[in-house]
């Protein structure tokens, strides 16, 4: 512990989560190179956190270690920090937390890496047979369908992705590059070179903070979905207008409950239940600079104009982000609130922000039928998304509390024991908070009352079993994409 340079933490480190972690440590060697001393991991078991501890030899540090470290790891989704920078306190903490970690794997590099940590993440709960691929360099996966393309721009003459993040790899990095398309089922392949990076502190209105990807031309398939999907630059647009562009994501940030905080006049102010997880809530003025120190908090009770909030930001690792902030403005939806955070916090929410650009579409598969829920998987997958399975309504429920604003499509079969797939979607809809969550009911039934009444309980849609996995998954994503555009024309 006192011997280490950094430290990489993974929240909620459980199913892909965990592969995603153990994918950005079997890379650890092709990103540091020879300054990778040793590496230590710890998996606390009662809060699936994952603590990767990195020793570094200064003198053979590759230029840019430190951005390349911090870039990658956000990418995985955690987050990277100098053990220097933390507080004493927080040291101690930390040292506790490796202590009762469980399983434990220390001093470890170079080719024993590989078997190491094989063993060290099947005790952590990896499926036995899942894929690795040691010392290959990680490749920057972009989701057209998704977040990751929100204020990116493509120049297709000049072969160059522009894409808006607080945080870069290291200009000169070369990558592979992998693009998914909506509604292929493939993905486009490619390299890029890192062109030009303009961090934050250099973003200004029509310069946003990110970084520019030189895009080799073989092969074509790469640009031409580039070209087809990405939106070329628009210097006089409203948007290229903004130093830090709209995330149009779902659920960036939780905010909790209601907050009281006391300021100096010693009269207490409690905050409006606070939450801003939608596309549409995202075109809010506010929302939009997450890296500038910014919310939109939709409410039915703001604050009135200069009054001091206390915010509890749930980021998408599982951790909460406590600040003070001042309500800028107010409007018929709610109140645009400003806060300037701690370097540490500023470090997170920047982390967390890259992370939500990497992510993926996410899907739940509700099944009694293992092969159907099977069949629905792959056929899901083959479209790009992620897929969390269940094998009945009750163990839906508890996939969504695991999986807590992190899903966007949920597809779950109509007859079930126990709790059907009618009253499966009324009690998603009547806890709440997953309003973004688009839900379709596959049914082999013929009642012509059936889709009326599911579409009320809060249905999206209603397909038929009928159609096949393939077409069944195709339609089901072409209603996510639906609650989508709805939601930002009605923004």
């Amino acid at each position: 512990m006192s011997t280490a340079d950094h430290l990489c933490v993974f929240e909620r480190a459980s199913g892909e989560r965990l592969l995603a972690a153990e994918r950005f440590v079997l890379a650890l060697p092709q990103l540091l190179g020879a300054a990778l001393d040793g590496c230590d991991l710890g998996l606390d078991a009662s809060t699936r956190r994952l603590l990767v501890l990195l020793r570094l030899t200064a003198a053979a540090a590759p230029a840019g270690a430190r951005e390349r470290l911090a870039f990658w790891a956000a990418r995985a989704g955690g987050r990277a920090c100098d053990i220097g920078q933390i507080p004493e306190g927080d040291l101690a903490e930390l040292r506790a937390a490796i202590d009762r970690c469980q399983p434990r794997l220390a001093d470890v590099a170079g080719a024993e890496l590989y078997l190491a940590t094989a063993a060290f993440f099947t005790d952590a709960g990896a499926p036995a047979l899942r894929r690795r691929n040691p010392g290959e360099r990680p490749a920057l996966v972009l989701d057209l369908a998704g977040a990751a393309t929100a204020g990116a721009s493509y120049d297709a003459g000049a072969a160059t992705l522009f894409v808006p993040s607080p945080m870069a790899p290291p200009e000169g990095d070369e990558l592979p590059l992998v693009v998914r398309m909506p509604g292929a089922p493939r993905v486009a392949e490619g390299r890029a070179r890192v062109a030009i990076v303009r961090r934050p502190a250099e973003a200004r209105p029509g310069a946003p903070a990110g970084y520019a990807l030189a895009v080799e031309p073989e092969p074509p398939g790469l640009a031409a979905a580039l070209a087809a999907h990405v939106a070329p630059p628009a210097p006089t647009s409203r948007e290229s207008a903004r130093a830090a562009p709209r995330l149009d994501v779902h659920a960036p940030v939780k905010v909790l409950g209601r907050i009281a905080l006391r300021p100096a006049d010693a009269s207490p102010i409690a905050c409006a239940t606070i939450a801003y997880q939608s596309g549409a809530e995202l075109e809010q003025d506010f929302v939009e600079n997450l890296s500038q120190g910014g919310a939109f908090v939709r409410t039915q009770s703001p604050a009135p104009v200069g009054a001091p909030v206390a915010l509890a930001l749930r980021l998408p690792d599982g951790g909460d982000l406590h600040t003070r902030a001042t309500v800028a403005f107010v409007n018929d939806t709610g109140m645009g609130v400003r806060f300037q955070l701690e370097p540490a916090d500023e470090a997170r929410l920047y982390a967390a922000i890259v992370q939500l650009t990497a992510r993926p579409r996410r899907a739940l598969v509700v099944d009694d039928d293992a092969l159907h829920r099977r069949m629905l998987r792959d056929a899901l997958e083959a479209r790009g998304f992620e897929v969390v399975t269940a094998a009945d309504g009750a163990e839906g429920l508890r996939a969504l509390a695991d999986e807590l604003l992190t899903l966007d499509l949920c597809v779950t079969d109509l007859s079930m024991p126990g709790m059907d797939g009618e009253a499966f979607v009324r009690t998603i809809r009547e806890a709440g908070g997953e309003t973004e969550l688009a839900v379709v009911v596959v049914t082999g039934r013929s009642d012509p009352e059936l889709a009326p009444r599911l579409l009320a309980a809060g249905a999206d849609g209603v397909l038929e079993k009928a159609l096949g996995a393939e077409r069944v998954a195709e339609a089901a994503d072409g209603v996510l994409e639906g609650k989508r555009v709805t939601a930002r024309t009605c923004a």
